[in-house]
């Protein structure tokens, strides 16, 4: 009997560890395999937005953003760490500014007036530029053995396209998959809030001087942006980015909603809604008689990084208040 009770105990033994490695073999089987990091393989190349090729053999530690935009992709990709240098500007948001101020990182002057002392002194091993205004600029740097890539997207797309270039040249393209993926679907749900609705006239004012009033025309992204909002830039009709206007024109145009691009441009130029309402002849103006104008904060209007999506969605909620009840 004592043999037979110990046989019985060495069965049910086994059958439980069966049991035991038949599980978790079979939980193992339901797990979604991992696929793992692939190893860089140098050198990389891209091609930046002057139709440049740019290659770097290892991924860069020290890196100068010479325009605010390019700050806040980088920023947008998790990169702070690795920035070395930046321009200044007063409408960065306030997790950019406490980083310049806790890196104490180094500013290389403003976007319009860099220092080329300061940018080779801090011995970068990449800058970034924007537009064609920084063109000549990076060619300088160029000369110098720095490598420059120089990013001027004029459409959504081409924004996420070059967030992706950015990924691609630091090493950290899973990031700039799912910052850009985050942004399309923001884009996405506005379209989808806004996309049967009524299109609206709209008239983006940002500077005024003694030449006219100036705005955003057809080949710009707010351009792109009031259409994704939906409405329509009342001088999309114009090829350039931007366009002097004058009175006449505008009250031609007669939008139905205007905005303010607010920021230091507008303050310099004393552009307000009260002084927009006071303007000679704008009085028969749909958005003036409907007191239709806003204010959005250029930082996320003329700024080509992530937040450009803060900026659209502020658009479809002036132009399309009944898309978002409070």
């Amino acid at each position: 009997m004592e043999v037979c009770a110990i046989n019985t105990k060495k069965v049910l033994t086994i059958i439980i560890s069966i049991i035991i490695i038949v599980s978790v073999f079979s939980f193992a089987a339901m797990q979604p395999p991992i696929t793992p990091s692939p190893t860089p393989t140098f050198p990389i190349s891209v091609t930046d937005d002057t139709n440049s090729t740019i290659t770097l053999t290892s991924y860069p530690n020290r890196i100068i953003s010479l325009a605010p935009s390019t700050t806040e992709m980088l920023f947008g990709l998790g990169l702070q760490s690795k920035i070395v240098g930046l321009v200044t500007y007063t409408g960065y948001d306030q997790t950019i500014k406490d980083a310049i101020k806790n890196q104490n990182l180094t500013t290389v002057g403003t976007f319009n007036k860099v220092s080329t002392e300061l940018v080779i002194g801090l011995q970068p091993d990449l800058i970034i530029a924007s537009g064609v205004y920084q063109q000549a600029l990076a060619a300088k740097f160029a000369e110098q053995g720095k490598t420059t890539v120089i990013l001027n997207p004029t459409t959504f797309a081409q924004i996420l396209s070059d967030i992706k270039l950015l990924g691609k040249l630091t090493g950290v393209d899973a990031d700039a998959t799912i910052l850009t993926n985050s942004m399309q679907s923001r884009v996405d749900a506005v379209i989808n809030k806004t996309a049967s609705l009524n299109k609206p006239g709209v008239y983006v004012e940002y500077y005024v001087d003694k030449t006219g009033y100036s705005s955003y025309a057809g080949g710009s992204y707010v351009n792109e942006l009031i259409g994704l909002a939906g409405g329509v830039n009342v001088f999309e009709g114009f090829k350039d980015p931007y366009v002097t206007t004058s009175t006449e024109e505008i009250v031609k145009a007669n939008p139905s909603i205007i905005v303010i691009s607010s920021g230091v441009m507008s303050q310099v130029s004393g552009i307000t809604p009260d002084s927009l309402r006071a303007r000679e002849g704008w009085s028969t103006i749909n958005a003036v008689q409907n007191n239709k104008i806003y204010e959005i904060n250029e930082s996320i209007l003329t700024l080509w990084g992530p937040r450009i999506v803060d900026g659209l969605e502020a658009l479809a909620k002036v132009i399309h208040p009944e898309a978002y009840p409070a």
